[in-house]
């Protein structure tokens, strides 16, 4: 019983940490370099989802100057079955996952 007490004390701590971060805000020079190879991102089963993200910065302010290099290669993204969603995003800003 101690332990059930101990995990929901620390979800509960979690979950009200989370609510409190502020936005992401980056400022001044941004280089983000990402190299992804033989990456896979996969969705197998009827309404199964897959989101896969390499380098994405996906929210926030972005101020300055701001450089991107993406190196992908071999990376598969598959979505096999009834209403399965794969979403992968390599090098990305500003683009949630779609499923």
């Amino acid at each position: 019983m101690k332990y059930l007490v101990i995990m929901v004390l620390m979800s509960v701590s979690l979950f009200a940490n989370a609510a409190e971060e502020p936005e992401l805000k980056i400022e001044g020079a941004v280089q983000l370099d990402v190299s992804a190879e033989l990456d896979v991102n996969a969705s197998i089963g009827k309404d199964s989802i897959a989101s896969q993200s390499i380098g994405a910065i996906e929210s926030g302010d972005l101020q300055g100057d701001i450089q991107v290099g993406v190196e992908a290669a071999s990376d598969v993204n598959a979505a096999i079955g009834d209403g399965a969603c794969a979403d992968q995003q390599i090098g990305t800003i500003g683009k949630k996952s779609s499923c």
